[in-house]
C-alpha cells in the first residue's frame, strides 16, 4: 500500500491526489507538471502567515498601530497615577513627553520612510522641543539648549549622511561598514568638541581624534577590499589560497 508523501494517509490504488490533503502524486502525474506546480505554490502560499503578505508600508502601519495602543496606554495609565498620588502632574511630565516625541517620531517614519530629509528635519525639531523640555523640568540650568541641541545636531547630520552614502552605492557590502566606521569617527570628534566647548569654554580635542585615525585607517582598508571584491569576484584570486 502506498502513502501520501505529504500527510502520510494510505492512498487508495488508482488515485492522482490524496484524498486528504490534496497532494498530487508526481508519479502518477507527469502530463500535468505544470497544474501540479501550480497546487503546490497555492499550498505554500497558504503557509505564509498575514504578516508576510503584507507590504512593507502596511507592516510599518501595522507598528504604528500597536506602538500607539503601547504609548498612548502608558500615559494614560502614568497621568492617572500621578493625579491620584500628587494631585497633579509631576514626575508624570518626563514619560509622557518622551512617549508623545516618540510616537511622532514612529508616525513620521511609517509615512516619511523614503523622505529621509523631511522625516530627519521634523524628528530633529521634535527631539530638540524634548531636550528643552526635559532641562525645564529639572530646572532650566540652560543645558538643553547649550549641549543637547548641538549634540542632536551632530547625531542627527552624520546619520543622514550615513543614510545617503549607503543609499546611492550602487554595491552594497564592506563598504558600508566602512561608511559606518567614519561617521562613527566624525561623530566623536563632534562630541568631545561640544563637551569641551559646553564644560571648559576651549574646543579641544584628545580621544577622539584617535577615534578617528583608527576610523579611517580601518575604512580605508575596507574600501581598498570591496573595491578589489568588485574587481575579482574569486576570493582565493584575491586573497592568493
Amino acid at each position: 500500500m502506498e502513502y501520501c508523501p505529504n500527510c502520510g494517509v494510505a492512498l487508495d490504488e488508482n488515485a492522482n491526489f490524496c484524498s486528504l490533503c490534496g497532494e498530487p502524486l508526481l508519479e502518477r502525474n507527469e502530463a500535468n507538471l505544470a497544474f501540479i506546480e501550480t497546487r503546490r505554490q497555492q499550498r505554500e502560499d497558504k503557509l505564509l502567515t498575514e504578516y508576510q503578505k503584507l507590504s512593507g508600508f502596511q507592516k510599518r502601519k501595522l507598528f504604528l498601530r500597536i506602538s500607539a495602543m503601547i504609548l498612548l496606554s502608558g500615559i494614560f495609565i502614568t497621568l492617572i497615577i500621578d493625579f491620584v498620588a500628587n494631585g497633579g502632574l509631576t514626575w508624570s511630565r518626563y514619560p509622557v513627553t518622551v512617549g508623545l516625541v516618540l510616537l511622532l517620531n514612529i508616525t513620521m517614519g511609517t509615512f516619511w520612510f523614503r523622505k529621509e530629509i523631511l522625516w530627519g528635519g521634523v524628528s530633529f525639531l521634535s527631539s530638540g522641543v524634548l531636550l528643552v523640555l526635559l532641562d525645564i523640568y529639572s530646572g532650566n540650568s540652560g543645558w538643553g539648549m547649550q549641549l543637547g541641541i548641538p549634540l542632536l545636531l551632530a547625531a542627527y547630520a552624520t546619520v543622514l549622511m550615513l543614510i545617503r552614502l549607503v543609499r546611492r552605492a550602487r554595491q552594497k557590502g564592506l563598504n558600508v561598514i566602512a561608511y559606518a566606521l567614519l561617521t562613527t569617527g566624525i561623530l566623536s570628534v563632534c562630541i568631545e568638541g561640544i563637551i569641551n566647548l559646553y564644560k571648559n569654554d576651549v574646543l579641544r580635542f584628545e580621544w577622539s581624534l584617535i577615534v578617528m585615525a583608527s576610523a579611517i585607517i580601518t575604512s580605508s582598508l575596507l574600501l581598498y577590499v570591496h573595491y578589489r571584491l568588485k574587481k575579482v569576484t574569486d576570493l582565493k584570486r584575491f586573497f592568493h589560497i
